[in-house]
C-alpha cells in the first residue's frame, strides 16, 4: 500500500470515529469548522506526498512546490497569520493558469500541414491499415487513439504535434522503433512510456531506442491542459 493511500486512509477513520462520537452525544467536536480552517493541509501534504515519491523531477518538483506554496498561504489566511482568502487565491489562479497554458502551446513545435481535429468528438485510428505522416493532433472536449502497430511507416523522420484541451490523445507504438517523447501538462497529465507526470504543472521527457539503425524516428511532443496525453508501447 503506498504511504499516500495509508495516509487518505488513516484520515477518513479518524473523521468517521469523530461524527460516530458526535452522533452518539459523546463529543461535540465541530468537525465542519475545523475542516473549513484546516483543509488546505491536504494541500500541503498532497505536496509533501508528490517530494516523498519522486517528484524532484522537473514539473513534478514545480507542481509541489506550488501545492506546498498554495496550502500554507491558504492556511495561513484561515487561521488570521495572514490576511488571505479563497477569494483572493482564485483571482490570481486561472488566469495564472491560462498564461501558463499559453506559454505551452506557443512553445511547442506545430506541423506544416496536416491538422486532425477532435472536438466534441473523436478520431479513431486503431482498427484498420492506415499511412503515417507527419501531423498535428487536436483534441478539444474529444479524444484522439492512434495504433501505429498498424500504420505504414517509412524509414524517415516524423513529428506528431499532439494537443489535448479538457480531452485525451491515447497513442500506441511499436517497441522496436525509436520514438522520443518530450510534453507539458498544465492541471493535466502527459505519460510517456510508462514515465509520467502531472497535477497542477507537469512535464515529462522519455527515449524509446529502436531495435535496428536506419528505421524511422517518430517525435511525439504532446500539450495537455486539463486533459491527458499517453504513450505506450506494445507488441503488435
Amino acid at each position: 500500500m503506498s504511504k499516500s493511500n495509508w495516509l487518505i486512509g488513516a484520515v477518513l477513520i479518524v473523521l468517521g470515529i469523530v461524527v460516530l462520537l458526535n452522533n452518539l452525544g459523546a463529543t461535540e467536536i465541530p468537525v465542519g469548522e475545523l475542516f473549513r480552517t484546516y483543509w488546505p493541509v491536504g494541500l500541503v501534504l498532497w505536496g509533501v506526498n508528490m517530494l516523498a515519491s519522486g517528484g524532484r523531477r522537473g514539473g513534478n518538483l514545480l507542481s509541489a512546490g506550488v501545492l506546498l506554496v498554495i496550502g500554507l498561504v491558504l492556511l495561513a489566511g484561515n487561521i488570521g497569520l495572514l490576511d488571505f482568502n479563497l477569494d483572493d487565491f482564485w483571482r490570481f489562479f486561472w488566469p495564472v493558469m491560462l498564461i501558463l497554458a499559453g506559454l505551452s502551446l506557443l512553445r511547442g513545435p506545430l506541423v506544416g500541414g496536416k491538422h486532425n481535429i477532435a472536438c466534441l468528438g473523436g478520431i479513431d485510428k486503431t482498427k484498420g491499415a492506415w499511412k503515417l505522416e507527419s501531423a498535428n493532433y487536436w483534441a478539444f472536449m474529444g479524444g484522439i487513439d492512434l495504433d501505429l502497430r498498424h500504420a505504414e511507416i517509412e524509414a524517415k523522420d516524423y513529428l506528431l504535434s499532439c494537443t489535448a484541451v479538457i480531452g485525451g490523445i491515447d497513442i500506441i507504438v511499436p517497441p522496436g522503433l525509436t520514438v522520443i517523447c518530450d510534453g507539458t501538462a498544465i492541471l493535466g497529465g502527459v505519460e510517456f512510456l510508462g514515465e509520467g507526470s502531472g497535477g497542477i504543472v507537469g512535464a515529462s521527457s522519455v527515449r524509446q531506442e529502436g531495435a535496428e539503425p536506419g528505421q524511422a524516428v517518430i517525435k511525439i511532443y504532446g500539450r495537455a491542459f486539463m486533459g491527458g496525453i499517453e504513450v505506450k508501447a506494445k507488441e503488435a
